[in-house]
Protein backbone atom coordinates (compact mmCIF):
# COMPACT_ATOMS: atom_id res chain seq x y z
CA UNK A 1 0.00 0.00 0.00
CA UNK A 2 1.27 3.24 -0.65
CA UNK A 3 0.51 6.24 2.22
CA UNK A 4 -1.98 2.63 3.84
CA UNK A 5 -4.00 3.02 0.66
CA UNK A 6 -5.49 0.10 -0.15
CA UNK A 7 -6.07 -1.50 -3.70
CA UNK A 8 -9.52 -0.75 -5.38
CA UNK A 9 -11.16 -2.67 -7.93
CA UNK A 10 -13.88 -0.11 -9.43
CA UNK A 11 -16.56 -1.97 -10.99
CA UNK A 12 -18.44 0.42 -13.52
CA UNK A 13 -19.89 1.25 -16.78
CA UNK A 14 -18.03 4.59 -16.33
CA UNK A 15 -14.40 4.09 -18.25
CA UNK A 16 -12.80 7.10 -17.04
CA UNK A 17 -12.18 8.49 -20.05
CA UNK A 18 -11.36 12.49 -20.00
CA UNK A 19 -13.86 12.78 -22.53
CA UNK A 20 -16.43 11.51 -20.23
CA UNK A 21 -19.52 13.44 -18.57
CA UNK A 22 -21.63 12.95 -15.66
CA UNK A 23 -21.06 9.59 -13.48
CA UNK A 24 -17.56 9.46 -15.56
CA UNK A 25 -16.44 13.04 -14.99
CA UNK A 26 -17.39 12.72 -11.47
CA UNK A 27 -15.35 9.45 -11.14
CA UNK A 28 -12.46 11.25 -13.20
CA UNK A 29 -12.07 13.97 -10.75
CA UNK A 30 -12.38 11.69 -7.97
CA UNK A 31 -9.60 9.29 -8.53
CA UNK A 32 -7.38 11.01 -11.11
CA UNK A 33 -4.45 11.20 -8.51
CA UNK A 34 -5.38 8.11 -6.91
CA UNK A 35 -2.01 5.55 -7.18
CA UNK A 36 -2.46 4.38 -10.35
CA UNK A 37 -1.27 0.80 -9.25
CA UNK A 38 -3.25 0.49 -6.99
CA UNK A 39 -6.59 1.30 -9.17
CA UNK A 40 -8.36 -0.91 -11.32
CA UNK A 41 -11.17 -0.36 -13.29
CA UNK A 42 -13.62 -3.50 -14.40
CA UNK A 43 -15.86 -2.62 -17.35
CA UNK A 44 -18.13 -3.89 -19.47
CA UNK A 45 -16.41 -4.41 -23.07
CA UNK A 46 -19.26 -3.06 -25.14
CA UNK A 47 -18.39 0.61 -23.08
CA UNK A 48 -14.55 0.11 -23.93
CA UNK A 49 -15.10 -0.14 -27.23
CA UNK A 50 -16.68 3.00 -27.52
CA UNK A 51 -15.46 5.29 -24.64
CA UNK A 52 -11.34 3.87 -24.40
CA UNK A 53 -10.13 4.54 -20.77
CA UNK A 54 -7.60 7.87 -20.67
CA UNK A 55 -4.53 7.99 -19.12
CA UNK A 56 -3.58 7.33 -16.13
CA UNK A 57 -6.31 4.99 -15.35
CA UNK A 58 -5.48 2.68 -18.58
CA UNK A 59 -2.74 1.07 -16.86
CA UNK A 60 -4.72 -2.01 -15.18
CA UNK A 61 -8.31 -2.44 -16.77
CA UNK A 62 -9.98 -5.24 -17.23
CA UNK A 63 -13.58 -5.91 -19.07
CA UNK A 64 -16.08 -8.57 -19.21
CA UNK A 65 -19.35 -9.43 -21.80
CA UNK A 66 -22.43 -7.48 -20.88
CA UNK A 67 -24.04 -7.64 -23.64
CA UNK A 68 -23.50 -11.29 -25.19
CA UNK A 69 -26.39 -10.45 -27.56
CA UNK A 70 -26.34 -7.33 -28.85
CA UNK A 71 -28.81 -4.39 -27.97
CA UNK A 72 -31.32 -4.25 -30.89
CA UNK A 73 -31.69 0.21 -32.04
CA UNK A 74 -34.20 0.20 -34.21
CA UNK A 75 -38.28 -0.29 -34.07
CA UNK A 76 -38.31 -3.64 -33.26
CA UNK A 77 -35.78 -3.02 -30.18
CA UNK A 78 -39.03 -2.07 -28.27
CA UNK A 79 -40.31 -5.35 -28.28
CA UNK A 80 -36.99 -7.24 -28.38
CA UNK A 81 -34.60 -5.48 -25.95
CA UNK A 82 -36.62 -6.68 -22.84
CA UNK A 83 -35.85 -10.17 -23.78
CA UNK A 84 -32.24 -9.24 -24.78
CA UNK A 85 -31.64 -7.54 -21.55
CA UNK A 86 -33.19 -10.98 -19.14
CA UNK A 87 -31.05 -13.15 -21.41
CA UNK A 88 -28.03 -11.11 -20.78
CA UNK A 89 -28.29 -10.65 -17.20
CA UNK A 90 -29.20 -14.37 -16.62
CA UNK A 91 -26.20 -15.27 -18.75
CA UNK A 92 -24.04 -12.88 -16.78
CA UNK A 93 -25.17 -14.69 -13.86
CA UNK A 94 -24.49 -18.03 -14.66
CA UNK A 95 -21.12 -17.56 -16.52
CA UNK A 96 -17.58 -17.63 -14.22
CA UNK A 97 -16.50 -13.75 -13.68
CA UNK A 98 -14.21 -12.64 -16.72
CA UNK A 99 -10.75 -12.37 -15.85
CA UNK A 100 -10.19 -13.58 -12.71
CA UNK A 101 -7.25 -14.84 -12.51
CA UNK A 102 -5.97 -11.39 -13.08
CA UNK A 103 -8.53 -10.22 -10.92
CA UNK A 104 -6.67 -12.36 -7.91
CA UNK A 105 -3.21 -11.07 -8.93
CA UNK A 106 -4.37 -8.12 -8.75
CA UNK A 107 -6.03 -8.93 -4.97
CA UNK A 108 -8.22 -6.06 -4.32
CA UNK A 109 -8.49 -4.95 -1.42
CA UNK A 110 -11.93 -3.09 -1.51
CA UNK A 111 -14.70 -3.21 -4.51
CA UNK A 112 -15.85 -0.02 -5.30
CA UNK A 113 -19.39 -0.64 -6.82
CA UNK A 114 -20.45 1.97 -8.96
CA UNK A 115 -23.50 1.27 -11.30
CA UNK A 116 -25.28 3.13 -13.92
CA UNK A 117 -27.27 -0.29 -15.16
CA UNK A 118 -27.65 -4.02 -14.32
CA UNK A 119 -24.76 -4.92 -15.49
CA UNK A 120 -22.54 -3.48 -13.00
CA UNK A 121 -24.82 -3.93 -10.14
CA UNK A 122 -24.93 -7.83 -10.78
CA UNK A 123 -21.16 -8.12 -11.77
CA UNK A 124 -20.42 -5.99 -8.86
CA UNK A 125 -22.96 -8.27 -6.67
CA UNK A 126 -20.96 -11.67 -7.69
CA UNK A 127 -17.10 -10.21 -7.31
CA UNK A 128 -17.98 -9.39 -3.30
CA UNK A 129 -19.13 -12.78 -3.11
CA UNK A 130 -15.73 -14.34 -4.92
CA UNK A 131 -13.73 -11.98 -2.88
CA UNK A 132 -13.55 -11.44 0.91
CA UNK A 133 -12.97 -7.65 1.42
CA UNK A 134 -15.26 -4.62 2.22
CA UNK A 135 -16.94 -2.99 -0.57
CA UNK A 136 -18.67 0.20 -1.04
CA UNK A 137 -21.78 0.94 -3.02
CA UNK A 138 -21.77 4.70 -4.42
CA UNK A 139 -25.07 5.60 -6.24
CA UNK A 140 -25.26 8.82 -8.33
CA UNK A 141 -29.23 8.90 -8.52
CA UNK A 142 -32.00 6.58 -8.12
CA UNK A 143 -32.35 4.52 -11.66
CA UNK A 144 -32.70 1.58 -9.79
CA UNK A 145 -36.43 3.24 -8.37
CA UNK A 146 -38.12 2.19 -11.55
CA UNK A 147 -35.93 -1.24 -12.89
CA UNK A 148 -38.22 -4.00 -12.20
CA UNK A 149 -35.63 -6.32 -14.78
CA UNK A 150 -35.90 -10.22 -13.28
CA UNK A 151 -34.05 -13.35 -14.65
CA UNK A 152 -34.59 -16.76 -13.25
CA UNK A 153 -32.02 -16.43 -10.38
CA UNK A 154 -32.23 -12.80 -9.47
CA UNK A 155 -33.71 -9.55 -10.24
CA UNK A 156 -32.13 -6.00 -9.86
CA UNK A 157 -33.96 -5.08 -7.02
CA UNK A 158 -32.59 -8.41 -4.33
CA UNK A 159 -29.80 -7.55 -6.06
CA UNK A 160 -29.72 -3.83 -4.70
CA UNK A 161 -31.34 -5.12 -1.80
CA UNK A 162 -28.34 -7.39 -1.16
CA UNK A 163 -25.22 -5.08 -2.45
CA UNK A 164 -26.44 -2.25 -0.17
CA UNK A 165 -27.40 -4.56 3.00
CA UNK A 166 -23.78 -6.18 3.10
CA UNK A 167 -21.49 -3.07 1.64
CA UNK A 168 -19.40 -1.24 4.29
CA UNK A 169 -20.02 2.10 3.32
CA UNK A 170 -22.06 3.91 1.35
CA UNK A 171 -21.19 6.32 -0.58
CA UNK A 172 -24.33 8.61 -2.18
CA UNK A 173 -24.60 11.99 -4.18
CA UNK A 174 -27.28 13.83 -2.56
CA UNK A 175 -28.18 13.07 1.46
CA UNK A 176 -31.81 13.02 -0.16
CA UNK A 177 -30.52 9.77 -2.29
CA UNK A 178 -29.55 8.33 0.91
CA UNK A 179 -32.84 8.46 2.93
CA UNK A 180 -34.43 7.66 -0.17
CA UNK A 181 -32.21 4.06 -0.66
CA UNK A 182 -32.50 3.40 3.37
CA UNK A 183 -36.59 3.73 3.40
CA UNK A 184 -36.91 1.65 0.25
CA UNK A 185 -35.14 -1.03 1.66
CA UNK A 186 -35.18 -0.75 5.00
CA UNK A 187 -31.31 -0.93 5.60
CA UNK A 188 -29.27 1.85 7.79
CA UNK A 189 -26.30 1.78 5.91
CA UNK A 190 -23.19 0.68 8.42
CA UNK A 191 -21.20 4.00 7.10
CA UNK A 192 -21.99 6.92 4.72
CA UNK A 193 -20.23 9.61 3.10
CA UNK A 194 -21.55 12.04 0.46
CA UNK A 195 -19.38 12.62 -2.29
CA UNK A 196 -19.99 15.64 -4.96
CA UNK A 197 -17.98 16.13 -8.07
CA UNK A 198 -14.43 17.65 -7.14
CA UNK A 199 -13.43 20.76 -8.73
CA UNK A 200 -9.55 21.69 -9.05
CA UNK A 201 -8.91 25.43 -8.27
CA UNK A 202 -5.37 25.26 -8.13
CA UNK A 203 -5.68 27.31 -11.54
CA UNK A 204 -8.91 29.43 -10.87
CA UNK A 205 -9.01 32.67 -9.52
CA UNK A 206 -11.97 34.27 -6.79
CA UNK A 207 -15.19 35.77 -9.14
CA UNK A 208 -14.18 39.52 -10.15
CA UNK A 209 -17.50 40.95 -9.10
CA UNK A 210 -16.57 44.45 -9.93
CA UNK A 211 -16.76 43.46 -13.58
CA UNK A 212 -20.17 44.90 -15.10
CA UNK A 213 -22.94 43.34 -17.67
CA UNK A 214 -22.20 44.34 -21.28
CA UNK A 215 -24.43 43.56 -24.73
CA UNK A 216 -26.70 40.55 -24.43
CA UNK A 217 -27.91 38.50 -21.38
CA UNK A 218 -26.57 35.21 -22.55
CA UNK A 219 -28.03 32.21 -20.22
CA UNK A 220 -26.25 28.93 -20.76
CA UNK A 221 -26.82 25.13 -20.40
CA UNK A 222 -23.83 23.31 -20.73
CA UNK A 223 -24.07 19.69 -20.56
CA UNK A 224 -26.32 16.50 -21.63
CA UNK A 225 -30.15 16.79 -22.39
CA UNK A 226 -31.59 13.37 -20.89
CA UNK A 227 -35.28 13.51 -20.29
CA UNK A 228 -35.05 14.80 -16.85
CA UNK A 229 -33.66 17.74 -18.04
CA UNK A 230 -35.76 18.47 -21.05
CA UNK A 231 -38.98 19.27 -19.85
CA UNK A 232 -37.22 21.99 -17.38
CA UNK A 233 -34.96 23.21 -20.29
CA UNK A 234 -37.62 23.97 -22.67
CA UNK A 235 -39.68 26.05 -20.31
CA UNK A 236 -36.85 28.33 -19.74
CA UNK A 237 -36.37 28.17 -24.08
CA UNK A 238 -39.81 28.98 -24.26
CA UNK A 239 -39.76 31.98 -22.10
CA UNK A 240 -36.33 33.69 -23.03
CA UNK A 241 -37.51 33.02 -26.80
CA UNK A 242 -41.09 35.04 -25.59
CA UNK A 243 -38.59 38.10 -23.87
CA UNK A 244 -36.80 38.19 -26.85
CA UNK A 245 -40.19 38.68 -28.69
CA UNK A 246 -41.07 42.01 -26.15
CA UNK A 247 -37.54 43.22 -27.17
CA UNK A 248 -35.38 41.81 -23.98
CA UNK A 249 -32.08 41.63 -25.26
CA UNK A 250 -31.43 37.73 -23.96
CA UNK A 251 -29.94 34.70 -25.21
CA UNK A 252 -30.32 30.84 -24.56
CA UNK A 253 -26.96 28.90 -25.56
CA UNK A 254 -27.02 25.27 -25.05
CA UNK A 255 -23.46 23.46 -24.93
CA UNK A 256 -24.42 20.09 -25.58
CA UNK A 257 -23.57 16.39 -27.98
CA UNK A 258 -25.47 16.74 -30.99
CA UNK A 259 -27.26 13.59 -30.38
CA UNK A 260 -28.74 15.60 -27.77
CA UNK A 261 -29.44 18.63 -29.71
CA UNK A 262 -30.56 16.69 -32.63
CA UNK A 263 -33.34 15.22 -31.25
CA UNK A 264 -35.20 18.67 -30.71
CA UNK A 265 -33.67 20.22 -32.80
CA UNK A 266 -37.14 21.97 -34.63
CA UNK A 267 -37.65 23.06 -31.06
CA UNK A 268 -34.62 25.15 -30.35
CA UNK A 269 -35.07 26.59 -33.98
CA UNK A 270 -38.55 27.55 -32.83
CA UNK A 271 -37.10 29.38 -29.60
CA UNK A 272 -34.28 30.76 -31.43
CA UNK A 273 -31.59 28.52 -29.04
CA UNK A 274 -28.10 29.29 -29.89
CA UNK A 275 -26.41 26.05 -29.98
CA UNK A 276 -22.80 26.17 -28.78
CA UNK A 277 -21.59 23.07 -29.33
CA UNK A 278 -19.67 20.19 -27.11
CA UNK A 279 -17.16 21.98 -24.28
CA UNK A 280 -13.93 20.22 -24.01
CA UNK A 281 -14.10 19.47 -19.51
CA UNK A 282 -10.15 21.46 -19.79
CA UNK A 283 -12.19 24.14 -21.47
CA UNK A 284 -15.30 24.31 -19.68
CA UNK A 285 -14.85 27.09 -17.17
CA UNK A 286 -13.24 29.77 -19.73
CA UNK A 287 -16.78 28.93 -21.45
CA UNK A 288 -18.85 29.38 -18.48
CA UNK A 289 -17.29 32.76 -17.33
CA UNK A 290 -18.94 34.13 -20.86
CA UNK A 291 -22.67 33.38 -19.55
CA UNK A 292 -23.97 35.76 -16.84
CA UNK A 293 -26.71 32.83 -16.05
CA UNK A 294 -25.51 29.60 -15.38
CA UNK A 295 -28.72 27.27 -15.81
CA UNK A 296 -29.56 23.88 -14.62
CA UNK A 297 -32.52 21.95 -15.21
CA UNK A 298 -34.55 19.07 -13.22
CA UNK A 299 -37.59 17.50 -14.92
CA UNK A 300 -41.50 18.52 -13.26
CA UNK A 301 -42.47 15.61 -14.61
CA UNK A 302 -43.86 12.77 -12.21
CA UNK A 303 -42.07 9.50 -14.29
CA UNK A 304 -38.83 11.16 -13.71
CA UNK A 305 -39.20 12.23 -10.05
CA UNK A 306 -37.48 9.76 -8.54
CA UNK A 307 -34.14 11.44 -10.98
CA UNK A 308 -34.82 14.47 -10.26
CA UNK A 309 -35.22 14.15 -6.35
CA UNK A 310 -32.07 12.46 -5.85
CA UNK A 311 -29.13 13.74 -8.40
CA UNK A 312 -27.54 16.59 -7.20
CA UNK A 313 -26.39 17.18 -11.05
CA UNK A 314 -22.07 17.31 -11.65
CA UNK A 315 -22.36 20.29 -13.62
CA UNK A 316 -23.56 22.00 -10.76
CA UNK A 317 -20.15 22.44 -9.01
CA UNK A 318 -18.43 23.03 -12.01
CA UNK A 319 -20.56 26.22 -12.19
CA UNK A 320 -19.59 27.13 -9.06
CA UNK A 321 -16.16 27.27 -10.06
CA UNK A 322 -16.94 30.40 -13.14
CA UNK A 323 -17.60 33.20 -10.44
CA UNK A 324 -21.47 33.39 -12.22
CA UNK A 325 -24.81 32.88 -11.21
CA UNK A 326 -26.20 30.07 -10.97
CA UNK A 327 -29.89 29.43 -11.49
CA UNK A 328 -32.06 25.95 -11.16
CA UNK A 329 -35.17 25.31 -12.66
CA UNK A 330 -37.18 22.39 -11.63
CA UNK A 331 -39.61 21.49 -8.77
CA UNK A 332 -39.50 22.16 -5.40
CA UNK A 333 -38.38 18.83 -4.40
CA UNK A 334 -35.19 18.72 -6.50
CA UNK A 335 -32.33 17.69 -5.18
CA UNK A 336 -30.17 20.73 -7.35
CA UNK A 337 -32.83 23.46 -6.09
CA UNK A 338 -32.07 21.71 -2.41
CA UNK A 339 -28.19 21.72 -2.75
CA UNK A 340 -28.50 25.52 -3.83
CA UNK A 341 -31.09 26.67 -1.17
CA UNK A 342 -28.92 24.76 1.74
CA UNK A 343 -25.63 26.84 0.74
CA UNK A 344 -27.36 29.46 0.13
CA UNK A 345 -25.38 29.86 -3.32
CA UNK A 346 -27.90 30.04 -6.44
CA UNK A 347 -31.35 31.08 -7.71
CA UNK A 348 -34.44 28.63 -7.61
CA UNK A 349 -36.88 28.84 -10.09
CA UNK A 350 -39.70 26.39 -8.75
CA UNK A 351 -42.14 26.42 -11.70
CA UNK A 352 -42.31 25.83 -15.17
CA UNK A 353 -45.06 28.06 -16.20
CA UNK A 354 -43.62 30.37 -18.90
CA UNK A 355 -44.95 33.55 -17.59
CA UNK A 356 -43.87 33.39 -14.43
CA UNK A 357 -40.56 32.09 -15.39
CA UNK A 358 -40.42 35.08 -17.90
CA UNK A 359 -40.84 37.58 -14.63
CA UNK A 360 -38.44 35.48 -12.48
CA UNK A 361 -35.92 36.22 -15.41
CA UNK A 362 -36.31 39.98 -15.51
CA UNK A 363 -36.04 40.42 -11.81
CA UNK A 364 -32.79 38.55 -11.96
CA UNK A 365 -31.52 40.42 -14.67
CA UNK A 366 -32.07 43.31 -13.02
CA UNK A 367 -31.10 42.38 -9.37
CA UNK A 368 -27.37 43.08 -10.34
CA UNK A 369 -26.58 43.26 -6.55
CA UNK A 370 -27.83 39.66 -5.84
CA UNK A 371 -25.74 38.14 -8.65
CA UNK A 372 -22.40 39.81 -6.97
CA UNK A 373 -23.28 38.32 -3.47
CA UNK A 374 -24.31 34.65 -4.84
CA UNK A 375 -21.07 34.24 -7.10
CA UNK A 376 -18.91 35.07 -3.88
CA UNK A 377 -21.10 32.69 -1.92
CA UNK A 378 -20.98 29.70 -4.64
CA UNK A 379 -16.65 29.88 -4.77
CA UNK A 380 -15.94 30.20 -0.96
CA UNK A 381 -18.73 27.16 -0.79
CA UNK A 382 -16.74 25.41 -3.38
CA UNK A 383 -13.42 26.28 -2.06
CA UNK A 384 -14.92 25.36 1.41
CA UNK A 385 -15.84 21.92 0.74
CA UNK A 386 -16.08 20.96 -2.80
CA UNK A 387 -12.08 21.70 -3.76
CA UNK A 388 -10.52 18.84 -5.42
CA UNK A 389 -8.27 18.35 -2.92
CA UNK A 390 -10.48 18.21 0.00
CA UNK A 391 -13.01 16.07 -1.56
CA UNK A 392 -10.39 13.91 -2.54
CA UNK A 393 -8.06 13.54 0.70
CA UNK A 394 -12.23 12.96 2.83
CA UNK A 395 -12.61 10.33 0.30
CA UNK A 396 -9.30 9.05 0.77
CA UNK A 397 -9.50 8.66 4.59
CA UNK A 398 -12.88 6.93 4.32
CA UNK A 399 -11.26 4.51 2.25
CA UNK A 400 -8.46 3.81 4.32
CA UNK A 401 -11.21 3.93 7.20
CA UNK A 402 -13.08 1.04 6.14
CA UNK A 403 -9.93 -0.67 5.12
CA UNK A 404 -8.77 -0.38 8.48
CA UNK A 405 -12.06 -1.87 10.26
CA UNK A 406 -11.66 -4.66 8.41
CA UNK A 407 -8.13 -5.66 9.31
CA UNK A 408 -9.03 -5.23 12.84
CA UNK A 409 -12.33 -7.50 12.45
CA UNK A 410 -10.13 -10.26 10.95
CA UNK A 411 -7.83 -9.79 13.73
CA UNK A 412 -10.64 -10.58 16.37
CA UNK A 413 -12.18 -12.98 14.66
CA UNK A 414 -8.66 -15.04 13.95
CA UNK A 415 -8.00 -14.36 17.77
CA UNK A 416 -11.36 -16.12 18.86
CA UNK A 417 -11.11 -18.78 16.41
CA UNK A 418 -7.67 -19.59 17.66
CA UNK A 419 -8.88 -19.08 21.72
CA UNK A 420 -11.86 -21.71 20.42
CA UNK A 421 -9.27 -24.14 19.39
CA UNK A 422 -7.10 -24.22 22.50
CA UNK A 423 -10.08 -24.59 24.58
Amino acid sequence: MVDNLPRILLVTEATLSQEGKGVNRTLVNLFDNYPAELLMLFCPEHELESNPTSSPFDRQVLSFAGHRLPIVHNRLGKSLNSLINWINLQLLDWFPISNLQKLEEFDPEIILICPVTSLCLLMGYKLTQHFHCPSLIYFMDDWIAIDNSRWLSNSVQKTANQLLKQADGWLMISEQLQTELSNRYQIKPQSSLIVHNPVDLSDKQPPDTARTHEGTFKVVYAGSIWSMHYDALAAIAEAIFQLRCDGKDIELVVHTDKCFWNPYREKWQQWEVTYGDIIPYQELNSYLQRADLLLVASSFLPEYAHMTRSSVQTKLTDYMAAGKPILACGPDYSACNQFLKKWNCGLVCETNRVNEIESFLIDTIQNKALHKKIVEVAFNVLNDNFDKTIVTETLQSYVKQIFSQNIRRDRILKTKNLQATNF
